[in-house]
């Protein structure tokens, strides 16, 4: 799934962020004295280091519910992206789309229904974003005016649009320091408020959860996640940004 989004994300110039590389040439040092001029000063060899990020694993399952199993979360190495991936479920009021978010250039988005029927958005953020944030958005709850779940203080900086196809529907991007959310209105009700971690390998590095309707507002799904320091550190390090 991660490899077909990439290759349309790539067909539509999603992207242009290309990772950094550093090469150094190491200095011979001064044949030594004497009548030996010919001496071979060959550096010593480098040990073959693996680059941490190239090595790096970050896929995130959700685990619980319906869409028990379903990747979420994964990065695009090639690119220096974050790809977050949401179900909708089946959700006929979203016709594919995509598009770039304004204000924040690079960070793209693309809805899709699977052979079943179920909707998904998927959402490429430039890492840059990701460890940077977005401080000049102004910060915002979720539409209804509740606080964004799973989050500490309940709000980030966010800008919202709406996604093309019937009834109207609300895609919202919530961006903060190594944190990423988003949230997509639905014109059915989800009835019941309900949060099922994202997992990476036994840790979990996220949560999805269903936002009933409430006083005049839809409900909707809510995805949120937030990377590690020790992953930030490595995607730093290889990008230097």
């Amino acid at each position: 799934m991660l490899q077909k989004l990439t290759i349309i994300f790539s067909l539509v110039s999603l992207l242009t962020l290309g990772a950094c590389n550093e090469s150094f040439s190491p200095a011979a040092s001064s044949a030594g004295g004497g009548e030996n001029n010919n001496q071979s000063n060959t550096p010593p060899p480098v040990d073959n280091v693996p680059d941490p990020y190239q090595s790096l694993q970050y896929e995130g399952y959700i685990s619980g519910g319906n869409d028990s199993g379903t990747l979420a979360i994964d990065i695009d190495k090639d690119n220096g992206a974050l790809i977050v991936i949401m179900p909708l479920q089946l959700n006929s009021f979203i016709d594919s789309a995509e598009g770039e978010i304004p204000d924040l250039p690079g960070v793209k988005f693309m809805t899709y229904k699977n052979s079943k029927g179920a909707s998904f958005i998927a959402v490429s953020v430039p890492l840059r974003y990701v460890l940077k944030g977005a401080s000049f958005l102004n910060p915002a709850r979720l539409p209804n005016g509740d606080p964004l779940p799973q989050i500490a203080g309940g709000e980030l900086p966010s800008i919202g649009l709406r996604i093309p196809g019937k009834n109207n529907v609300q895609f919202h991007f919530y961006i903060g320091l190594d944190t990423i959310c988003i949230y997509v209105s639905s014109p059915f009700n989800p009835y019941i408020g309900m949060t099922f971690p994202i997992k990476r390998g036994l840790s979990t590095i996220g949560f999805l959860s269903s936002i009933p309707a409430k006083a005049g507002y839809d409900g909707g799904f809510f995805l949120s996640t937030h990377m590690p320091d020790e992953v930030a550190r490595i995607i730093d390090d290889h990008f230097r940004f």
